[in-house]
């Protein structure tokens, strides 16, 4: 019985506590300053298909780049300015994680992105410039 209430607590406090993040966040890129969304990226254009990796997206107010920074991995740099369109459908279980395919402007390789809906506004608009990044 205490691991069902202990299951239920995460699942309730999970979602409390990602919005108020949310809002942290998205008050935080108003304001000017660094931000790191929690999200997953896999590379296209690979030999092999890649997995997704775990780590966050740094945006800075002002910059011309986002950079996505995962333990273990080299950081993947995304010029700020490009398109955001629907990936692979049946790549993605989950309705709480939207998975977008992001091509960077000038025809760069295409990153996969996954993160919770909540954040996929604001990773719209930072992402696409319509929120200006600087030079980070």
């Amino acid at each position: 019985m205490g691991e069902v209430i202990g299951e239920l607590l995460a699942l309730l406090t999970d979602g409390f506590v990602r919005s108020l993040h949310v809002v942290r966040t998205r008050r935080r890129l108003a304001a000017g300053r660094p931000v790191r969304v929690p999200c997953s990226a896999r590379p296209d254009g690979s030999a092999r298909p890649a997995e997704y990796v775990s780590g966050r997206l740094w945006l800075t107010p002002g910059a011309t780049h986002a950079v996505f920074r995962a333990r273990g991995r080299g950081d993947l740099d995304l010029p700020v300015g490009g398109t955001f369109h629907d990936p692979e459908p049946d790549s993605w279980q989950s309705q709480d994680w939207a998975a977008k395919t992001y091509r960077p402007p000038g025809g760069g390789r295409p990153v996969h992105l996954q993160v919770d809906s909540r954040y996929l506004p604001l990773l719209h608009q930072a992402l696409t410039g319509q929120v200006p990044l600087r030079k980070a």
